[in-house]
């Protein structure tokens, strides 16, 4: 985390603390998660590595995106929201959709909700973003959506980066 505030911090500092985020890793604690898990609890910890997961992206794009953009408290809690992320970084000349994995960032926040308040049941939205996945029906093969989504954020979190530091 900062140790200042991105007010008080220079240009070079900011872009030198988003170039050091670029070697962040999103899926530390997920794999974790999974190492612990073994085989007999394969599927439970793959789906616990996705919300994991999705906590590490969000916590990580937060803190770029204030640092970068220089937010406010209450536009960084608002930035975790989808129609206020595209409403402030647009703001910025910033088209959120635009960035390459926008919209795995947004299935990413869907599943983890789904498993976190919908018991891991596939919700109107997820509904055949995996083959494997039908509307009203149980989450099934954690591990293979964990596999794509892991690759796909991480791919995500560095365009997001690149596009915050071409705002200097």
């Amino acid at each position: 985390m900062i140790d200042q505030s991105p007010e008080s911090l220079s240009d070079i500092e900011i872009i030198d603390i988003l170039q050091s985020m670029k070697n962040d890793v999103l899926n530390s604690e997920a794999k974790e998660i999974i190492r612990k898990g073994g085989k007999v609890g394969r599927q439970e910890a793959h789906k616990q590595a996705l919300v994991a997961l999705h906590q590490s992206f969000e916590e990580k794009f937060v803190e770029a995106v204030t640092l970068a953009l220089s937010l406010n408290e209450a536009q960084a809690k608002k930035i975790r929201y989808k129609k206020d992320r595209i409403r402030i970084l647009k703001a910025r000349q910033i088209d959120y959709l635009a960035i390459d994995g926008a919209e795995t960032a947004q299935v990413l926040a869907q599943i983890a909700q789904a498993i976190v308040r919908e018991d891991a049941i596939v919700t109107h939205d997820l509904h055949n973003i995996f083959p494997f996945w039908k509307e009203g029906w149980p989450m099934v093969q954690f591990d293979s959506a964990y596999k794509i989504l892991e690759d796909d954020i991480a791919i995500h979190y560095q365009a997001v980066l690149d596009e915050l530091l071409r705002q200097f």
